[in-house]
């Protein structure tokens, strides 16, 4: 586990870099998209969560990509079939803890992280007991990005 800590670290660490980048680049100001930061981290009242909202540029520079959560049915064991929902392995976040994530798309460029419980991956797919919704839209290319960014690595 010690290994993954110090991966988790490192992904943060590039992430936050990365997004830091976008504000610094030889373009100035226009590659930020104007006159404020590339990301801005908002508390969502009532909860303990925090929303990242990009400006286009940035989710332009970052490479964001997306897809939807999908559903498939999963055999029990005791013969009966389950019905769960899926994403590509590549939107999977862990965190220290090992605990395990997504970012769910929320709005136009905003993203809010999302606590899955994972039944079990299959090569590129996770099969989830809990997550987002069927045809909820994840990120799949950037999600490091967004969690070093909600943490505020790199500043």
């Amino acid at each position: 586990m010690r290994h993954a800590s110090r991966l988790a670290a490192a992904v943060l660490v590039a992430g936050g870099l990365a997004l830091s980048a976008c504000a610094r680049s030889d373009a100035g100001a226009a590659s930020s998209g104007g006159d404020g930061p590339p990301a801005t981290v908002e508390a969502v009242p009532g909860t303990d969560a925090k929303k990242v909202v990009l400006t286009e540029p940035a989710v332009t520079r970052l490479g964001i990509k997306t897809e939807t959560v999908a559903v498939t049915a999963v055999a029990e064991a005791d013969g009966r079939t389950a019905t769960m929902t899926t994403v590509p392995y590549s939107a999977l976040l862990y965190d220290t803890n090992g605990d395990t994530w997504v970012f769910q798309v929320v709005a136009a460029r905003s993203y809010l992280r999302k606590k899955v419980d994972v039944h079990v991956v299959e090569g590129d797919t996770v099969i989830m007991r809990s997550g987002p919704p069927v045809a909820a839209t994840v990120v799949t290319i950037g999600a490091a990005v967004l969690y070093g960014t909600e943490l505020g690595t790199g500043k």
